[in-house]
């Protein structure tokens, strides 16, 4: 059987025009996927800092609505 090279060379550049179109499609889709991510955020204010602290480190303030834990 004579293997014709221009056939061989014609599939496998179809071939290589599709693996770069599927690669194409994936990196668009997580760009998608995270440009969606980013826009279902919700975006307040950032938390504000105790600046009664040395550093402006903030308090626990949550520590009041802890369970009760025995030791």
């Amino acid at each position: 059987m004579l293997i014709d090279i221009s056939h061989l060379t014609t599939e496998s550049e179809s071939r290589r025009a599709a693996l770069l179109a599927d690669a194409e499609n994936y990196r668009l889709a997580r760009l998608a996927r995270r440009a969606r991510r980013r826009r279902d955020t919700p975006r307040g204010d950032p938390p504000q800092r105790d600046r009664s602290e040395p550093g402006g480190t903030p308090r626990n303030h949550e520590a009041g609505r802890r369970y009760a834990v025995s030791r």
